[in-house]
């Protein structure tokens, strides 16, 4: 049986609260770059109150110092944001497999870098004059959609989406945005199923599915929601 089938409670974890959240930044910081925690700490609480909100949530904070620390700033809009959270952590990934230093920006960096796979059929057609996503992130966006959709945070590594739509979740597993939990079934085989860095990196990635169809399909989607 999948993993969650066999998972008897679940508990929720509050987020850090405002001393909490000041205590990371400097602490993640350290004495040598109190200026830069402190600056960052100033611009949470004076213009970057969307973001601010997000960083209650431990892992957030992280990427949002990370993303502050290599860029020397933090971006004004949380879609830039988990943006170059897409970005440094595929960068990252990349890196610790290949065992050098990679440049990956934006998005287009990152189709750059991935093999570029064949198109699996949509439900909704896929507006491919602008988009910036390889057919890997596509993919993925797409899954985060479904699972959204679905209320599904655990995913087997086989995904059936839609009767022509099937999906194998170690191919998407290279960029770095899911994680595999391994186990072995009844029969002595070694399977695993997958889930996100953090629900709310699902929720983004399937924001950018919705974004990737065309605008008519758009207003039919959040028609048939809102």
């Amino acid at each position: 049986a999948p993993l969650h089938d066999k998972i008897e409670r679940r508990i929720e974890v509050s987020g850090f609260g405002e001393k909490e959240i000041e205590q990371f930044v400097r602490e993640y910081y350290g004495e040598s770059s109190s200026s830069v925690a402190d600056a960052l700490i100033a611009r949470l609480n004076s213009t970057l109150h969307r973001i601010k909100a997000m960083c209650f949530i431990p892992l957030i904070l992280l990427m949002t110092c990370y993303v502050n620390y290599v860029r020397g700033a933090l971006p004004d809009t949380i879609s830039a944001l988990f943006q170059y959270i897409v970005c440094l952590t595929v960068k990252r990934h990349f890196e610790e497999k290949k065992g050098e230093e990679m440049e990956i920006d934006s998005l287009e960096d990152v189709l750059r870098l991935c093999p570029f796979m064949s198109r699996p059929a949509y439900k909704y057609p896929i507006n491919t004059k602008h988009h910036s996503f390889s057919p890997h992130l596509i993919k993925l966006s797409k899954v985060a959609l479904y699972g959204v959709l679905n209320n599904v945070i655990i995913f087997d590594q086989k995904l059936k989406l839609s009767e022509d739509d099937h999906l194998d979740l170690s191919k998407v597993e290279h960029f770095g945005l899911i994680n595999c939990i391994s186990y072995r079934s009844a029969f002595g085989g070694v399977t695993g199923s997958y889930h996100f860095l953090h629900r709310i990196v699902q929720e983004f990635l399937a924001a950018c599915a919705v974004k990737q169809l065309p605008a008519e399909k758009q207003r039919k989607f959040w028609k048939e929601r809102l």
